[in-house]
């Protein structure tokens, strides 16, 4: 029985390429099988989650805690040492209702100053800090 050769229609030469249509089209029919044996998730799990608790946030004393671009440190308004400082964040730490320092360093404040007040609010235990005003901080040497 003679073989036959597909020929090349422009340099009628015999094609030596593997004619990859049938294997595609056989993936196809295999991943269309595989995404339809996949199961729908249909089950559910039942989780009972927290509700609201109370309001803490009208029991929470508000401290404002600045340092200045002189190094001076305020504590809502009132300059203090650092000495004075450790004192006060020991006792805002321990304090009921939970006292909030909310530190507030102004821009061109020393970052060496601000690294120190940080480190003596965690030292002393405060759990309620945050920062405020970091905004003005976006621009380098903000003025």
């Amino acid at each position: 029985m003679p073989v036959s050769y597909k020929l090349d229609p422009v340099h009628g030469e015999p094609l030596s390429q593997m004619n990859t249509t049938p294997l595609i089209d056989v993936l196809l029919v295999l991943l269309i099988m595989m995404i339809i044996s996949i199961p729908i998730a249909a089950h559910q799990v039942e989780v009972d989650l927290p509700g609201p608790g109370p309001d803490t946030r009208a029991q929470q004393v508000l401290i404002s805690l600045v340092v200045e671009r002189n190094g001076a440190i305020l504590w809502d308004g009132q300059a203090l040492t650092r000495a004075q400082l450790e004192q006060r964040l020991t006792r805002a730490a321990k304090a009921e209702p939970t006292h909030v320092i909310r530190f507030e360093p102004h821009a061109n404040a020393s970052y060496d100053d601000a690294v120190q007040v940080i480190n003596m609010a965690s030292d002393a235990g405060v759990k309620a800090f945050a920062f405020v005003g970091n905004y003005q901080y976006k621009d380098f040497d903000a003025r």
